[in-house]
Formats: C-alpha cells, structure tokens, sequence
C-alpha cells in the first residue's frame, strides 16, 4: 500500500478495483475497521466522506488530498471511463439531497 499516492488514486486502485475483481478481499479488510461502507448483494455502498474516510485508516498516514479536491475529482468524467475499463460504475443508490448524505453504489457491469 503506498502512502504517496492520492485518495482519490487509492480508492480508484485499492477500493474500487478491489471490489471488482475480488469482492471478498475488501469485504475482509472493511471488517477489521469501523466504517459504514458495505458490500451488499447489488454492489459496494457508500457515501463519499464514508470512502474519503476509509482511505485515510487505511493508509494510516491519514489523506494526502483534501476532502473537497476528492469529492471533485470522484465526480470528474475520468471516474466513469476508468471504472468501465476496470467492469464497473458508480451510481446513486439513495439520493439525500445533498452529495455527503447520498449513498452511492459501485456495481459490476454484466
């Protein structure tokens, strides 16, 4: 696990490509720490300060990014393309209203 790289690049790599290609590896590691991101039967749900959160425990040299600067860069065109390369997506499981009280799903295309 590099510490130097970006949450943004960690949750892209280490989150989100975990799930897709080996959904029972994440769900390990989401076990041993205290956060509200689940894996469910329709895919990895999440609210974006959850994830922002997450990334941070687990590099355990806390976020190199601003919470800001990832929520804009989670919503960039570039999020998409890279997870359909990677059989994935993000869509909105429960819209709240508001972007940090939403929860999102990243599901496996078929």
């Amino acid at each position: 696990m590099a510490t130097t790289q970006l949450t943004y690049d960690y949750v892209l790599e280490s989150v989100f490509g975990t799930y897709l290609s080996d959904p029972e590896a994440l769900k390990l590691r989401l076990a041993d720490l205290d956060t509200a991101i689940r894996i469910t039967a329709d895919g990895l749900s999440f609210s974006l300060p959850e994830l922002y959160n997450f990334a941070g425990l687990e590099t355990k040299g806390g976020n190199e990014q601003s919470y800001l600067s990832f929520r804009r860069c989670i919503y960039g065109q570039q999020t998409q393309v890279m997870l359909h390369t990677l059989g994935g997506e993000v869509v909105i499981a429960q819209n709240h209203q508001h972007v940090n009280k939403t929860i999102y799903r990243l599901k496996a295309l078929s």
